[in-house]
């Protein structure tokens, strides 16, 4: 009886050890948070840290998310480019803490943000020129070849951590990655049709997605997602409507549309939603494929409006 007593005693005490030794991880936007999910899938569930449609540009911490950080044994994020808010609060953690940045991964496409006429150079941060990170353009996640260099970081990194779920983590990563090349093969027959038909974006968050499916984005609406165009600047653009023939505007769900629906006035200029950042899809591993396939989708949607079959 006593024998059976004390293993049950063993057993509750080493159950909470067990559980503190799996990695209690933080991601923080959707897109990458779906990715690491799909990783620790059988393991533990990672902590989302904006789970709303709020831009990751001008948000602010509650004190449960920073006690969340603090918690956390592996925060994982883009960089200060899309997470402004969360740079200094990252430096007040832990050593235990790891953190992963993203962008600074050497095997990633990593391109440099479009300047000049209707590209011009977004400011993300008020002390952007401080970085030489804001040269490039943090919207890695929007390239499924990209992705997939994500999951096997974040694989490594899990392994290195906690090495007794090692093999969920490789099976998990195996899986993602072969899913993600068949979504890419789906993308490209979907887009095919629509590969050089001009239009215009709300700001200049898509170049990962449209040079890898070879789309024609001329230009975008907004030199910044945080700052209103001028009158100016929005007659330049209707301009530009005319001269390049452009299909279709697309704005955002996290912003103004009615900026978008003032510069299509009085023209065949058609309007969709892109969304970077999948603002109102569920959390979870299935929300990064969405999210590509609904871009996809509006993407082919409105640039074959109109088109004469």
């Amino acid at each position: 009886m006593f024998k059976h007593l004390w293993t049950g005693l063993l057993l509750i005490l080493i159950a909470p050890a067990a559980a503190a030794s799996t990695p209690q991880v933080v991601a923080t936007i959707k897109p990458i948070h779906a990715l690491v999910s799909g990783v620790m899938a059988g393991v533990e569930t990672p902590y989302l840290l904006l789970p709303g449609g709020e831009s990751p540009h001008r948000y602010s911490l509650h004190p449960s998310q920073v006690k969340r950080l603090h918690a956390a044994t592996l925060v994982i994020w883009v960089g200060p480019t899309v997470e402004s808010f969360l740079e200094k609060t990252l430096t007040t953690l832990s050593n235990p803490t790891q953190i992963l940045r993203l962008i600074d991964l050497p095997d990633l496409t990593r391109l440099k943000i479009r300047k000049g006429k209707v590209w011009e150079t977004e400011h993300y941060h008020a002390d952007a020129h401080h970085h030489t990170d804001f040269e490039i353009d943090p919207h890695i996640w929007l390239s499924p070849e990209n992705a997939k260099i994500l999951v096997q970081t974040i694989a490594q990194t899990l392994i290195k951590m906690d090495a007794n779920n090692a093999d969920h983590y490789t099976a998990n990563a195996t899986h993602l990655v072969k899913q993600l090349e068949q979504l890419d093969q789906d993308l490209k027959q979907q887009l095919a049709p629509v590969k050089d038909i001009p239009f215009l974006v709300f700001h200049d968050a898509y170049q990962y997605f449209e040079q890898h499916y070879g789309l024609k984005a001329i230009g975008a609406v907004s030199l910044s997602s945080e700052i209103r165009p001028s009158v100016k600047r929005l007659y330049q653009l209707k301009r530009q409507l005319k001269k390049q023939k452009i299909r279709c505007v697309f704005s955002e769900p996290q912003f103004e549309s009615a900026l978008v629906d003032t510069l299509i006035e009085n023209s065949s200029v058609q309007r969709g939603v892109l969304d970077p950042l999948g603002a109102e899809l569920p959390a979870g591993t299935k929300s990064y494929f969405t999210l590509l396939r609904n871009m996809a989708h509006s993407v082919r949607e409105c640039l074959q409006t109109g088109i004469k079959k």
